[in-house]
């Protein structure tokens, strides 16, 4: 048989090169996976003993904080007038947990799990009345709470709005699920049940329990005062009225 047909034992020597140079950049790419395993296996480990060990200033921290806490409620019971005809004028109120990713304070917490806003930045509407307002003073500094317009009410449930169904956070898709469950108190879409909170109807508790505590952000621009220092005397928290609409537009 002629040379000229026969079967080369080898490859081209361009193409062993390729095929060399991508087999070495194969394992090249396994050993950087490989290490980028080993290094986070690493840090996994070392912040698992960095919690194992706790300081004994971080207990000590926690029972001054809530020992402070504590001490604040009782002055502010002893010294407050809380139920000011005044400050019962507006119905509604509008109140944003916007401090306190940890409340060391027993009465503290049991106030946020009656408003069930048990994590920071969230919010829920609540009757202005005398209980709410004694309550508002004892956790004022880590809420932020005013009187809400149609407007903002209106913002938070078509941006934020879920629906608490079977103990379960649930996108509001339409007005059939709203008929389904408070159907039988005349409430049947979304209008109604702005209506509802802002007027605080006599459904005003049903409806509110229905729908699932609102999740905010921080401000867009951040918060533009000290935090730790009540709206009164130029800081954030506490009573902010009507200011409160422009606060909770630039947290959505």
């Amino acid at each position: 048989m002629s040379d000229k047909y026969a079967v080369p034992n080898k490859l081209p020597g361009k193409t062993v090169a390729v095929l060399a140079h991508r087999r070495r950049r194969i394992l090249q790419d396994k050993s950087v996976v490989e290490q980028k395993r080993k290094e986070h296996q690493k840090r996994l480990a070392k912040k698992k003993e960095h919690h194992k060990f706790r300081r004994a200033e971080s207990f000590v921290m926690n029972h001054i904080k809530a020992e402070r806490t504590s001490n604040r409620i009782k002055q502010t019971l002893l010294h407050s007038k809380v139920t000011r005809e005044e400050d019962t004028n507006e119905k509604l109120l509008l109140v944003f947990r916007h401090a306190g990713k940890k409340v060391f304070d027993e009465t503290t917490s049991k106030i946020f799990k009656a408003w069930n806003i048990p994590k920071r930045h969230q919010a829920v509407f609540l009757k202005n009345n005398k209980e709410n307002q004694i309550l508002l003073r004892l956790a004022e500094p880590f809420v932020c709470y005013g009187y809400p317009t149609i407007a903002t009410v209106r913002e938070l449930l078509f941006k934020k709005g879920f629906a608490m169904i079977d103990r379960k956070k649930t996108p509001i898709q339409s007005n059939t699920m709203i008929e389904e469950h408070l159907g039988e108190k005349g409430i049947i879409c979304l209008e109604d049940i702005i209506h509802e909170i802002f007027t605080v109807g006599p459904n005003f508790e049903r409806v509110t329990s229905f729908i699932s505590p609102f999740a905010l952000g921080n401000p867009k621009d951040g918060w533009q005062k000290k935090v730790s220092v009540s709206f009164k005397r130029g800081g954030e928290y506490g009573n902010r009225k009507a200011a409160i609409n422009e606060l909770v537009s630039r947290c959505l």
